[in-house]
């Protein structure tokens, strides 16, 4: 062809449903209005129109093999790769990264995989493959994070310096150091056994266990150690001694009762420090009690109950049988026998028995203080009288007045059958 110039002339071949290729197998077809077919081995294996270039068929034609692979792949801001229409998109966002949206499996590997379950919303990842997250910002899970293995590991840290391991079966071991919980509110520990187990390099030390009645038991596992309370500066508080030897409490101890071990009250301790006893109290032998500046016995009750005394009681030998409310003499052999003002070998009364005895049999006896007995008690007509030494252990409102009788007062008449008697063993003789 001809033209004048350094450049050919503009030729238009435009023409509908022409065919370019080797032969009517291999080709380039125009066929079709706006569309541009291309045909391999008989097949058509791309299409390209406005805005889309496709394969011929559905899952028809690969972009690259294992051995002819394309260099890179240049997408726009924005893009979506999107798998079998949406069943998972890798979708661009400007300035953040990939977002992958997956209706039920990503896989790594033959082993693992990231699934999730539409029906609960949990995030599982399963296989033995490791999937490491790295990110600069925080991974935020959503519902729930399950590891399906049965000795599955958490680890927190470069060096796996915290450890959460499940052991095979349904338990679970944090191991860190140190292990420090902080809570804002209440803490709660729930072992539906019953039993908490305090352990040292996986060695027992300390057992803290709530028995089916409710009480709570805290026990030593080694033998033979104590119990150690201390405070802030490591000073012994409380120590409960080993084998049930007892308590050792060094300082102060502040208490409202003391009781028995069958729940009986032995020692009730009000405020202000006055303290009751249930029972009698006995001083071992050799012990005293002192009382400081302006000190005193307070025996309380002025009234007691019929056949009970109040006072100063002493226990005492019985010479011969003694009922309650003899005036008693000391007898030469030691031991105590009824009083008789008629008889001086049996003067002077040194107190009134508050308990019987046959012979030789310890009996207790009121030096001083005051007793209630209707029965063995004449009927005092005049509160304030005086009381004296009557025959045979008796006491008498009359002062004795017959020749050889011996005088002594013991005690003044508070009531028709109540007396205060104070022996002070002041006796005198009638001529």
């Amino acid at each position: 062809m001809a033209y004048i110039g350094n450049k050919p002339p503009v030729v238009d071949n435009l023409i509908s449903d022409i065919k370019i290729g080797e032969d009517d197998e291999t080709k380039i077809d125009f066929a079709d209005a706006n569309t541009i077919n291309f045909h391999a081995n008989n097949a058509k294996e791309m299409v390209l129109v406005e805005n889309a270039l496709t394969p011929g068929t559905s899952d028809g034609t690969a972009l690259g093999t294992t051995s002819l692979m394309w260099s890179d792949l240049f997408l726009a801001s924005g893009a979506v790769m999107n798998f079998n229409n949406g069943n998972v998109t890798i979708t661009h966002t400007n300035g953040t990264g990939l977002t992958i949206n997956s209706t039920n499996k990503l896989m790594f590997g033959d082993t693992a995989s990231f699934v999730q379950q539409s029906s609960d919303g949990v995030l599982r990842i399963d296989g033995e493959a490791t999937v490491d997250i790295n990110a600069s910002t925080a991974v935020t899970v959503s519902n729930d994070l399950k590891l399906d293995s049965d000795s599955a590991i958490l680890s927190l840290g470069a060096d796996d310096d915290a450890t959460l391991t499940h052991d095979g079966t349904t338990g679970l071991t944090i191991a860190a150091n140190p292990f420090e919980v902080d809570s804002g509110g209440n803490i709660t520990l729930d072992a539906h056994t019953g039993i908490f187990i305090f352990q040292d390099a996986n060695s027992e030390v300390l057992r803290i266990t709530e028995g089916n009645s409710g009480d709570v038991t805290i026990k030593l596992e080694t033998n033979g150690k104590d119990l150690i309370f201390t405070d802030n500066g490591d000073n012994t508080g409380l120590t409960v001694k080993d084998n049930a030897a007892g308590i050792v409490v060094p300082g102060e101890v502040m208490t409202t009762k003391i009781s028995f071990t069958d729940g009986d009250d032995a020692i009730t301790i009000a405020d202000g420090g006055a303290t009751t006893f249930a029972q009698s109290v006995t001083l071992a032998d050799d012990k005293t009690v002192t009382l400081g500046e302006a000190g005193k016995i307070d025996f309380g009750d002025s009234d007691p109950d019929d056949n009970e005394a109040t006072g100063i009681i002493i226990s005492f030998t019985a010479q011969e049988s003694l009922a309650v409310g003899d005036v008693v003499c000391m007898h030469t052999t030691g031991k105590v026998k009824k009083a008789d003002r008629s008889a001086v070998a049996t003067m002077p009364a040194i107190g009134i028995c508050t308990s019987a005895a046959s012979a030789d049999a310890a009996v207790d006896v009121m030096v001083q203080g005051v007793m209630h007995d209707a029965s063995a008690f004449p009927t005092f007509s005049t509160v304030g009288a005086d009381v004296f030494v009557s025959t045979t252990g008796d006491i008498t409102a009359t002062a004795p007045s017959g020749s050889g009788d011996t005088v002594q007062k013991i005690g003044v008449a508070i009531h028709a059958d109540k007396v205060y008697f104070n022996f002070n063993t002041t006796e005198v003789l009638l001529a």
